[in-house]
């Protein structure tokens, strides 16, 4: 019979101490990388407060399927993004044109809230980070590095089984615990919770600009991918493949892949009106 390992607290305080020497000894593999801290600084844009305006089209598909029947809806609009005095980056999404197969129109508007709400707290949502103790999983090409992280609550439960009282306040160690989880075969089942994510993955670059976003919950992952463009040294989205999920009113869980591309990027001017 195999063993539950969240039953196994001695067992698996030995693993976790292990893991943090072991951790912390080939610490000097990372020398050269930006520190998690410093990465999540550049992803929020924290200190950065000039301001600036840009506007862009866009138009894709949205893949839905419902109870195995698979459809198509297409949509258009425009796309606003700004930073103002406060320092805060804002979205704002106004669909022109939305296209759907009889079956989804009686659920228009809330395709279209999807939709909006999709690109509009897309991916650099600080909260969603906040929520998880995040470490460095590994350096990719092109001075990538891939983040991950575990929910806080999950580390806080595994501090209570294999670790000391002390630990919960020690960032370091909480984001060794949170490595140790994240990466062990056998946590798989401890951390794996109903709820919000349990845990996140991330691709950025050295300039906290976010390429692929991936969230884990209990029934699966929700999955981000975001190409960009260069204007002025600034990167602009060009094109987001995002997973959705909704519930719809007597329908249920409705899932979904959407694709848009972006066109007719304006930073900082105004275009003329229709």
């Amino acid at each position: 019979m195999t063993r539950d390992p969240r039953l196994k607290s001695r067992g698996g305080a030995a693993v976790l101490a292990t893991f943090l020497v072991t951790v912390l000894a080939a610490k000097t593999g990372w020398a050269q990388a930006p520190t998690v801290d410093v990465l999540l600084i550049r992803l929020f844009d924290v200190n950065v407060t000039e301001p600036y305006e840009l506007n862009a089209d866009f138009s894709g598909t949205l893949n839905v399927t419902i109870k195995r029947s698979r459809l198509v809806v297409a949509a258009d609009g425009s796309f606003l993004e700004w930073r103002g005095t406060d320092g805060i980056r804002h979205r704002k999404v106004t669909i022109r044109d939305l296209s759907l197969p009889l079956l989804l129109r009686p659920f228009a508007p809330s395709i279209r809230s999807a939709i909006a709400e999709k690109l509009e707290t897309q991916a650099e949502n600080p909260e969603t980070f906040h929520a998880h103790d995040i470490f460095l999983l590994s350096e990719q090409p092109d001075g990538r590095f891939e983040l991950a992280g575990v929910h806080r609550a999950i580390v806080d439960d595994a501090i209570d089984r294999y670790g000391r009282p002390e630990d919960k306040l020690d960032v370091t160690t909480r984001r060794k615990i949170a490595q140790w989880l994240y990466t062990a075969p056998t946590m798989k089942e401890f951390i794996a919770r109903p709820g919000p994510p349990y845990a996140l993955r991330a691709t950025i670059d050295e300039n906290g600009v976010l390429y692929e976003l991936v969230l884990s919950y209990d029934w699966g992952e929700v999955r981000t991918r975001i190409g960009y463009i260069w204007i002025d040294g600034q990167p602009i989205w060009a094109e987001v493949q995002a997973d959705t999920v909704s519930n719809l009113a007597g329908v249920g869980r409705v899932t979904g892949q959407l694709l848009l591309r972006f066109t007719n990027h304006c930073v900082n001017c105004k275009r003329p009106g229709p």
